[in-house]
């Protein structure tokens, strides 16, 4: 598994778990809105407010499991039927949006656990929303 500071390489990807409550139903399918890509709400006064949570492909990878499975694995209401799981190249998301930091942050949670470090205003979230795509939908039906 990858040392906490080992480098993140730009061709790495990052997975993003995206709840229906932050997609939009188009044409019998999900769409992210640019909500999903905010930054986190700090429950501690020690927490940042700049970090979105990431899961993090190479220590997925030396861990032997799957982005496909997150939302089965972890503690989200729901489960696969209410999240979904979108991917974003660390190289575009250091390029384009420079402005952002890919960290690795595990946790007893999630030892694929990253964050991608930065403000990001409503122009780097409608970025990062154009250049994600699914790994896998959520499984509720799209109305």
């Amino acid at each position: 598994m990858p040392a906490v500071d080992a480098p993140i390489a730009d061709s790495d990807e990052v997975y993003r778990l995206i709840k229906v409550a932050d997609c939009k139903a188009e044409n019998g399918k999900w769409m992210f809105q640019s909500l999903a890509f905010s930054n986190a709400t700090p429950l501690e006064d020690a927490e940042r407010d700049d970090e979105m949570s990431v899961v993090l492909e190479d220590t997925l990878a030396a861990l032997e499991r799957a982005p496909e499975d997150l939302p089965t694995e972890g503690p989200f209401p729901g489960g696969p039927h209410g999240w979904g799981v979108a991917r974003l190249s660390v190289g575009f998301v250091r390029k384009e949006n420079s402005k952002q930091e890919v960290l690795r942050s595990p946790n007893d949670e999630e030892p694929a656990h990253g964050d991608v470090r930065g403000n990001k205003p409503p122009a780097c979230r409608k970025r990062l929303k154009k250049h994600a795509t699914w790994v896998i939908e959520p499984q509720a039906t799209p109305e």
